[in-house]
């Protein structure tokens, strides 16, 4: 015998009946994740004062939430998943990150998880409308990965609803569609369209450029065996 964790009740008819779990263990997308290991990744970054991550269900399914309590800044929401993706799996990064004042407390002093806010797909996100060919490929790609139809410039794949199953899809979207191979990691650097498209572009210009070095390699190369290939008169 051992403690699974699992919160039980025992029906009149005898049947046991599932009720959830007594820790904060989650089960998404068939991978269990121990929702206090986030929150103790969240909880080490610098600028955090507190965090608290739960599964909410959404139109895709469960999907994690993490809400910090820090101060108001833009860019932390992307450097914490930067700080998260560096310790943690992809399943265990949140979709969402929300920054609060302070985390919502009970009258006892206790955390209350029900006055803790739903995130708002597009809350505080001013819709920019793709802008570059580029970036309307990659907005096409979301489309038939995330099921959304309005998709702009500002906006996070993960705020959308991606996932890391759902990043492994538009990676290999990318590599059919655009040619290009990126590292899955590339979607947690870059969440927004903008930021996405942007790298698109770099790497298909750095390749660009390794190709035509490589092609003036294979020219000097080839004048140079000519050169070698000339009578000796004639070389002089």
């Amino acid at each position: 015998m051992y403690r699974t964790g699992d919160l039980a009740r025992r029906r009149g008819d005898g049947v046991i009946e599932y009720v959830g779990r007594i820790d904060h263990q989650v089960k998404i997308r068939g991978l269990r994740i121990e929702l206090g290991e986030i929150e103790a990744v969240l909880r080490g970054h610098p600028a955090v004062r507190d965090a608290v991550v739960v599964a909410r269900d959404g139109a895709g399914g469960k999907r994690l939430v993490g809400y910090v309590a820090a101060d108001a800044d833009a860019e932390l929401p992307r450097r914490l998943r930067e700080h998260l993706g560096r310790v943690l799996p992809d399943y265990m990064v949140p979709s969402h990150l929300l920054m609060l004042e302070r985390l919502p407390l009970t009258p006892n002093g206790k955390l209350d998880r029900k006055a803790l806010p739903e995130p708002a797909p597009d809350a505080g996100v001013e819709h920019v409308p793709p802008s570059t060919a580029t970036e309307h490929a990659v907005a096409e790609i979301w489309r038939s990965v995330l099921g959304v139809e309005r998709i702009g410039g500002a906006d996070s794949f993960f705020t959308l609803g991606g996932h890391s199953l759902l990043a492994a899809r538009v990676a290999a979207q990318l590599r059919e569609r655009l040619a290009v191979d990126l590292p899955l990691r590339t979607l947690f650097e870059a969440p927004t369209l903008a930021e996405l498209a942007a790298r698109i572009d770099r790497e298909k210009a750095d390749g660009a450029a390794e190709e035509e070095i490589a092609r003036m390699d294979a020219l000097l190369a080839d004048l140079e065996a000519d050169f070698e290939a000339l009578p000796s008169e004639a070389a002089q």
